[in-house]
């Protein structure tokens, strides 16, 4: 049974707009073979660089190489990634091409996604540019996503420079969503029509359902399916609800809609102060960070699963961050692996990054294994050329300095998915000092065909370093 349905209508109801994932009934055979791959990017932004445990001890494909300790929780995906060794960015600020660029905090995160010192100004991120490319009145041009709930210091800098990597065509950052509920809300298309917003908290406490508004509309799309795809709609429906209720834990213990009717800080915002107890928030009996990250992986995952944006920008934390990570046990790191010493984790910072490296190497391995857990979910979601949401993906994963040595080369860097098959996959590559610039570059032209102006003007503008495609990662 074959129907030539409208997937961005097929759910609405009072105000809620669900779109669905890839269903065969959705479509003729012939039209779902002719829809290309829609191809996404996720940089997910790594803060206060890592541990020099990060970097594999040797390179090349396959079998040639292998995982550092710090890099194994993507042991499940290394058949899917490109570790890159020796890219740099702010040394392309420099006349001299010095790796030290400070205040580094203050300075380098808003140059990981642009590629230009925001001391002389600001220009669109990268994610802006393939945005821009992959405008559509369907869906949400971009998201930006995050986990930062404590204020990070700085560094005598606006503190847009260190709170956000996404920037708008006109040079403004793009603030992150941390609360997850919110982050529902605007997938879903927004609050339940004429709702208030102390109706909303009333409802999320009686733990009603936004999906309520949409089950007449389910229902009749159900019985259009075939037996298959009901099966699958109804696993997705699940799956949603319970992302639901996963969000809405989440931002009660944030103090955001799930919580009481009053009005949620913006959390990302440039003019809060540092440590403000009304704000502030390390784990706590009513939070975890691990829950946070776990309930953001699922969000990204369904924003990209039904379509509703191509383009999501994660920062795991703000630069500098200083939340605690007590939630952490320790671990001790080797050439050959890791293992639990006990004890837990300090805050990001001083404790980590400038502290015992173990510590700084503890933060790190969690955060890289929150981001294998958000790849192996899109790796389980395949799609109709067969392939996988990640295969179909360009997920950038990596910090904009090198570690607690601030120097701005050598930085940590993965690609993960192989942007529909434009980059070849499984291999360390330890590249002979590349500008950063040119990796977004050929994400740019060679994953995404772009051209022109968008691709002309990226990035810093050095007659003696022209752009150019890094060659060693493309598949053909």
């Amino acid at each position: 049974m074959h129907h030539l349905l409208n997937r961005r209508t097929l759910l609405r109801g009072a105000g809620v707009a669900l779109a669905l994932p890839w269903l065969e009934s959705l479509a003729p055979r012939s039209a779902c073979a002719a829809d290309p791959a829609r191809l996404r990017f996720l940089p997910i932004f790594l803060p206060n660089g890592a541990s020099d445990n990060w970097k594999p001890q040797s390179q090349g494909v396959g079998g040639a190489w292998k995982l550092s300790s710090v890099l194994e929780p993507l042991a499940p995906l290394k058949s899917k990634l490109n570790v890159l060794t020796n890219l740099e960015n702010g040394t392309s600020f420099n006349g001299d091409h010095s790796s030290s660029v400070e205040p580094s905090h203050g300075r380098q995160p808003a140059a990981w996604l642009s590629c230009i010192d925001p001391a002389q100004g600001k220009k669109a991120s990268i994610d802006q540019r393939i945005a821009k490319l992959l405008k559509s009145p369907d869906r949400l041009d971009s998201l930006q996503v995050g986990l930062s709930t404590t204020f990070s210091y700085c560094d005598n800098n606006p503190c847009e420079n260190s709170r956000s990597v996404s920037w708008s065509e006109s040079g403004q950052p793009l603030y992150k969503l941390v609360d997850p509920l919110e982050v529902f809300t605007k997938l879903t298309g927004g609050a339940v029509s004429g709702e208030s917003t102390a109706e909303a908290q009333k409802r999320i406490a009686m733990n009603k359902s936004m999906l309520d508004a949409v089950l007449a509309n389910a229902n009749a799309t159900r019985a259009k399916l075939g037996s298959l795809d009901q099966q699958r709609l109804d696993q997705f429906l699940t799956a949603v609800r319970e992302v639901e209720v996963s969000a809405t834990q989440v931002s009660s213990g944030m103090n955001g809609m799930g919580c009481m009717a009053v009005p949620k800080p913006t959390i990302s915002s440039p003019d809060k102060p540092i440590n403000n107890n009304n704000f502030a928030r390390q784990n706590t009996a009513d939070y975890n960070k691990g829950k946070h990250a776990d309930v953001m992986n699922d969000l990204i995952a369904m924003a990209f699963q039904c379509d509703r944006t191509r383009v999501i920008s994660y920062m795991l934390e703000d630069e500098r961050s200083e939340f605690a990570y007590d939630h952490v046990t320790r671990r001790q790191f080797s050439a050959d692996g890791s293992n639990e010493i006990g004890g837990t984790c300090p805050e990001y910072h001083n404790g980590g990054q400038h502290g015992d490296q173990n510590d700084f190497a503890t933060i790190t391995w969690w955060n890289v294994g929150k981001v294998a857990a958000l790849c192996l979910k899109l790796d389980a979601i395949k799609e109709e050329d067969g392939k996988s949401i990640l295969d179909n993906s360009v997920v950038f994963f990596g910090a904009c300095m090198h570690g607690s040595n601030h120097a701005c080369n050598e930085l940590p860097s993965v690609l993960i998915g192989s942007g529909g098959g434009a980059f070849k996959t499984d291999q360390h590559i330890q590249l002979g000092s590349r500008w950063l610039r040119d990796l977004h570059h050929t994400i740019m032209t060679r994953a995404f065909g772009m051209s022109g102006p968008d691709v002309e003007t990226f990035g810093i503008d050095r007659g003696d370093t022209p752009r150019s495609v890094i060659d060693e990662i493309l598949a053909t």
